[in-house]
């Protein structure tokens, strides 16, 4: 059977019978770590392949061996049949595998035009090259994919959910055989996600294997046609997704059943109010915000993009400017309105973007970890290493952080396990209130469940938690109250008896 699979200006068909790329066997040892272990992986025509596994599972190993970034140590490729030696991200793209990448690789001040041709402008007579066919195929190409965007729009300005459309509008360019696509609605909201599925199952329609590589268990099961599970660098199983449950998934990613993801050991919250928000707006986003959260109390914010979440919780612990409305810990007004009296008062943020915006990724855990701290271990202006240690090693030891060492560099723990050491530097404190901005963004299935577990601990032992997300399961599974916003204004609180999905989005769109 094959299936034709046209190119602005040419024709092609594809073999649905054999398969599109073949990885057998495949080894990759760094200095001290087996990255990957006789792996397999089978992609065929016109299919949807998820690839699943925790951190450290091998999964962005593997799919940059496909892209060419990596060489591998052993093992052969097979495209179409045909073995393949790739030695670079050209030889990868040159043999039709286009890898668009969780951080987007497009140059932000050109056009969408000038970046699906990036590689290589269609020139005219002269040499010079003919912009009104880059535009026009450009807009040919837009078609196939069921994309519709103006190819004269510089891509800076488009949201992130149609530059990934760009770059497999760049794939298709390339004549793509196959596309990976790497983690692609992490930085989207629900209603966002809707746009990659379609283009996605179009990408299938043409085909195009495709190897959907994703942490999100529920994105899966709706788009997947086969899943394939590493775990510490092997293959555990290549099963068609009907033949798996939530629970079989999970247990093959992790080696282990999670009987709730969401465990909830906590009693009903207290009714001291810990943080007051009242009448809170700022010059460019919030409108007039007000809220409280009690002590003991999981509050949810939800809202789709733009809606202003991130942008409150900034403003909440003292970093976005406001324009007027108070903001109390404790009965204790914020005032000035600023980070250092945020912080003196009890209240931390757990920042949504932790690699820019929270880490040290060259400093060690230890450092990290202690760095909210740092007066509370100083004697005559030095600082007490042993004891600013051995504090670390307690919080190491009270979250189960997976480090070899304290004097690891954070940059080379896992996500989850980097998170839980920003918790452990807010707690360090002594908090009242912890803002939590997308807590389990990046971070994979089984460490999703210890940080679950962990804001259920914190707010067990009497702290306001306010947690910002846009995965509804997670807000339906651990808030005890839940607050919506749209276009910077509360539009919803609702209890955790009340909330329902429907509810939830109703309110989101105002």
């Amino acid at each position: 059977m094959s299936v034709d699979f046209l190119y602005p200006g040419e024709g092609a068909a594809v073999d649905t019978g054999v398969p599109a790329i073949e990885m057998r066997g495949i080894d990759k040892r760094f200095p001290g770590v087996v990255a990957l272990d006789n792996v397999d992986l089978t992609l065929e025509p016109g299919k949807i392949h998820a690839l699943m596994g925790e951190n450290g599972a091998g999964k962005s190993t593997l799919i940059k061996i496909m892209a060419g970034v990596y060489g591998k140590d052993a093992g052969t490729i097979r495209m179409r049949g045909r073995e393949l030696d790739i030695r670079s991200p050209r030889d990868s793209l040159k043999e039709g595998i286009k890898v668009v990448f969780q951080e987007i690789a497009l140059i932000s001040e050109f056009t969408v035009a000038e970046n699906i041709f990036l590689e290589g402008y269609p020139t005219g007579k002269g040499g010079s090259i003919d912009w009104k066919k880059i535009r026009a195929d450009s807009a040919a190409l837009f078609n196939r994919i069921g994309f519709n965007v103006d190819p004269a729009a510089r891509t800076g300005s488009l949201p992130v959910s149609q530059q990934q459309m760009v770059e497999i509008a760049r794939a298709l360019a390339h004549e793509a055989r196959v596309v990976v696509m790497d983690e692609p609605t992490s930085s989207l909201t629900p209603n966002e996600i809707s746009l990659p599925f379609t283009v996605i199952r179009r990408l299938a329609a043409l085909g195009i294997a495709v190897l959907y590589v994703s942490h999100k268990l529920d994105e899966v099961f709706e788009i997947a046609d086969t899943v394939t599970v590493l775990r510490d660098g092997r293959h555990v199983s290549t099963r068609p997704i009907g033949e798996h449950t939530n629970d079989t998934l999970i247990q093959d990613m992790i080696g282990r059943r999670i009987e709730s993801l969401f465990p909830r050991k906590r009693g009903a919250p207290g009714s001291k109010v810990a943080l007051s928000v009242q009448g809170l707006s700022t010059a460019k986003k919030l409108k007039d915000v007000s809220f409280e959260a009690n002590a003991g109390e999981v509050l949810g914010f939800f809202g789709l993009m733009g809606a202003g979440r991130t942008e409150l919780a900034k403003a909440v612990v003292g970093f976005d400017p406001i324009i007027s409305g108070t903001i109390s810990v404790d009965g204790r007004h914020l005032m000035p309105h600023d980070t250092h009296t945020g912080v003196r008062l009890g209240i931390g943020l757990l920042t949504e973007d932790r690699k820019s915006e929270g880490l040290m990724g060259e400093l060690p855990v230890y450092q990290n970890a202690s760095l909210a701290s740092l007066g509370a271990f100083a004697r005559m202006g030095f600082i007490d290493k042993a004891r600013e240690r051995k504090a670390v090693q307690d919080y190491v030891d009270r979250f189960r952080i997976k480090t070899p060492s304290l004097f690891q560099q954070i940059k080379n723990l896992s996500g989850g396990n980097q998170q839980k050491v920003l918790i452990s530097r807010w707690l360090m404190r002594g908090l009242k209130v912890i803002v939590v901005d997308e807590p389990t963004r990046g971070i994979d299935v089984g460490a999703k469940s210890e940080i679950f577990a962990l804001i259920d601990r914190l707010a067990g032992e009497g702290l306001a938690v306010v947690m910002m997300t846009s995965e509804m399961p997670e807000l339906l599974g651990l808030a005890d109250r839940v607050a919506v916003m749209c276009e910077g204004r509360l539009t919803a609180i609702m209890s955790r008896d009340e909330a329902t999905q429907e509810k939830i989005l109703n309110a989101a769109i105002g």
